[in-house]
């Protein structure tokens, strides 16, 4: 998110030039970047809203980035030159355009999540609001970025990872350019050149997440999501703002329509990649090149009349001027909106979220920002930083147990009030990629395989089956078990999906295996597939494709195994925060729907037609015709999240797995 400003940002005056000091051009407010903002700051609010068509809206930030590099380099280069450089000011104004609106943001996102987030959802929201008041959520946010992350859309301060990596580079770039200047001088173009290709090459060396240099360490584990590492860290992003960057020293051609051909060609560039760039498809490095060369045409083109006239007309330079406090804004007015209906919103709810935050941006900017960016504040800058960090640190400590005295009493039992009764509930026996457990001296060995949905029923599995059987777990979260398909994340297979699959094809070779449990949550991997012999993405949005599909890759993967093959269908989802949020005012719940299931069931009866597989579907137990259960009999969760079971959820279904296993199993010694 670019939060540089011309306005405020011109340094004191002119002061005689060191001798042999390079020129740079004279600072002057130009609507166009205004206008380049907007551009910016609109695709990244219309791809938040599900906007058809804006499918590479993130590309924005990418925009954002390349004029902070552009501006804030032209502004420190421009004092340092002029001799009047001062760290200290520097800073102090930085605080002033930033602070105001970006506290304003946390409080009120704060007291929205007091009324409306269940404890857990409280206990992340604290984390992610001490690690935006310090600076660092780009960090906590790419640490969360596994499988067991909360969604994206219940992150209310999600948006701040961009501004935590612009104050990293505020923290970092002043004092470069200033020895780049007393080492170079005349030449700092070729070193900021230098470092803009080195941060591509480094976006492109970790973007699969297998760096050659880090192999076998344990920094290979923190990288293995290379799509996530270079997204959340400044040093991936030091490849835009250097781009930025190098326009303060590179000649301008001396042609109008030269720089009416190279405004036109960024122009359509970054339209290009708003509208056909996909997040999830293209490597990184491509996806971050189009917006940046785009958004380097577009500022270098300064000289540009008819093509920037997109950017410099008033409604468009005005959206600019308020683009920061409508970034701000615009993310926590979704989730919490989304939090509170418990579904995506409605055509009719975007548009009217959109004008909420539209709405909140401009009060904003005319209330928080602009009075406070003049020097109307109440406290000088030092003051307000020191006094919103020692603040929302302590607001952050306050939430960090979730307060779940907020939660009034609820049939679905006190545990899920309560974050650490709630991780007491959980029906996973905590182990890592695989593990063994119950009897290990039994000679009925049952190998369990799959993601997190088998997970939750180890727990259970030991407690009722433990005695009889020697369980043979290998489960990672969000891997899918197949001959043929493997899981697709972000574009590589991650490091815990490779052990865990290992592992599994190593016990199943071993031989001594008596029968097989796999479980999924099978409709999860609509878009999370690909071909284990090329890599190419397997996407299939339709479940009567997707299920037999994967049920027909699943049979490949145990054809050469004689013994019974059961598998368990996922578990139906369920509207628990309805039952954990604050209760202050009354909130729709809507109903889960079982077309999922129904598909899945449809899927299995054609495959079981022609195999010896077996299912233990949980509908069956948990569900009526009507409605699906929250709770046992004794009130106990049936959850501990949308989907995942408790150990209370884990004992009704597990019983029929023992059972089958029992009876497969003395059939086949008979």
């Amino acid at each position: 998110m670019d939060t540089a400003s011309r306005s405020d940002e011109v340094p004191a005056g002119p002061q005689p030039l060191p001798r042999g000091a390079t020129a740079i051009a004279p600072i002057v407010h130009r609507a166009d970047v205004d206008g380049l903002r907007a551009l910016a700051v609109l695709a990244v609010f219309f791809f938040h809203l599900r906007i058809s068509g804006f499918t590479g809206g993130f590309a924005g930030v990418d925009v954002f980035f390349v004029i902070s590099g552009f501006l804030i380099t032209q502004i420190v280069a421009a004092e340092i030159e002029a001799g009047c450089f001062s760290l200290a000011q520097f800073y102090s104004r930085r605080a002033r355009r930033l602070l105001p609106a970006f506290f304003m943001t946390l409080a009120v996102s704060s007291v929205a999540a007091f009324l409306l987030f269940a404890p857990q959802h409280m206990e992340s929201f604290a984390g992610s609001l001490l690690a935006a008041t310090f600076g660092v959520s780009n960090v906590l946010f790419w640490r969360e970025s596994g499988y067991f992350d909360l969604g994206a859309r219940i992150k209310p301060l999600l948006h701040t990872w961009s501004l935590s990596v612009e104050w990293q580079f505020y923290l970092v770039w002043p004092l470069l350019l200033t020895l780049l200047w007393i080492v170079s001088r005349r030449r700092v173009f070729w070193p900021v050149l230098a470092m803009a290709i080195s941060g591509f090459c480094l976006i492109l060396a970790f973007q699969d997440g297998s760096f050659w240099l880090l192999s076998g360490t344990r920094a290979a584990d923190w990288i293995a999501d290379g799509r996530a590492t270079v997204f959340y860290n400044t040093p991936f992003r030091v490849f835009e703002f250097a781009c930025g960057a190098t326009l303060v020293w590179l000649r301008k051609p001396p042609s109008v329509i030269a720089h009416e051909f190279i405004a036109l060609l960024g122009l359509a560039i970054i339209g290009g990649g708003i509208f056909f760039l996909d997040g999830g498809a293209a490597p990184p490095a491509w996806n971050v090149l189009p917006p940046t060369l785009g958004a380097a045409m577009m500022l270098y083109a300064g000289r540009s009349q008819w093509v920037s006239l997109v950017l410099r007309n008033k409604p468009t330079a005005y959206i600019g001027r308020i683009s920061y406090s409508l970034y701000l804004v615009h993310w926590p007015v979704i989730v919490f909106c989304d939090y509170a209906l418990l579904r995506p919103l409605s055509p009719t709810e975007t548009v009217l979220a959109g004008f909420l935050a539209f709405a909140l941006a401009v009060l904003m900017f005319h209330l928080v920002e602009q009075p406070c960016r003049a020097g109307r504040g109440f406290v000088s800058p030092p003051r307000l930083a020191l006094a919103g960090i020692v603040s929302f640190a302590l607001v952050s400590w306050s939430m960090r147990d979730g307060l779940p005295w907020r939660v009034p009493s609820v049939a679905a039992g006190t545990e899920l009030a309560d974050s650490v009764a709630l991780k007491a509930i959980t029906g996973s026996l905590g182990c890592p990629d695989f593990c063994e457990f119950g009897n290990l001296k039994s000679p009925r060995k049952i190998l369990v395989v799959g993601d997190s949905h088998v997970d939750h029923y180890t727990r259970a599995l030991e407690e009722l089956g433990g005695k009889d059987f020697h369980f043979l777990l290998a489960q990672a979260g969000n891997c899918y078990f197949g001959a043929n398909l493997q899981t697709r994340t972000n574009g590589a297979v991650t490091q815990h999906c490779r052990v865990a699959t290992d592992q599994a094809a190593r016990w199943l070779k071993a031989g001594g295996i008596s029968a097989i449990v796999q479980a999924q949550r099978w409709p999860g991997y609509r878009n999370l597939l690909e071909r284990k012999t090329d890599g190419v993405a397997v996407d299939a949005p339709d479940l009567g494709k997707l299920f037999p599909m994967m049920l027909m890759d699943v049979a490949k993967l145990y054809a050469d195994f004689r013994g019974p093959v059961i598998l368990i269908g996922h578990a139906p989802n369920t509207n628990l925060i309805c039952d954990v949020r604050p209760h202050y005012f009354p909130l729709p719940c809507p109903a889960p729907s079982l077309s999922e299931h129904v598909a899945f069931e449809a899927a299995f009866r054609a495959f079981a037609s022609h195999s010896s597989f077996q299912l233990v579907d949980p509908v069956q137990t948990i569900c009526s015709r009507t409605e699906c259960r929250a709770t046992d009999g004794a009130g106990h969760s049936l959850y501990v999240d949308d989907h995942h079971l408790s150990v209370f959820g884990a004992r009704l279904i597990v019983p029929k797995i023992i059972g089958k296993l029992r009876d497969d199993l003395a059939v086949a010694s008979r």
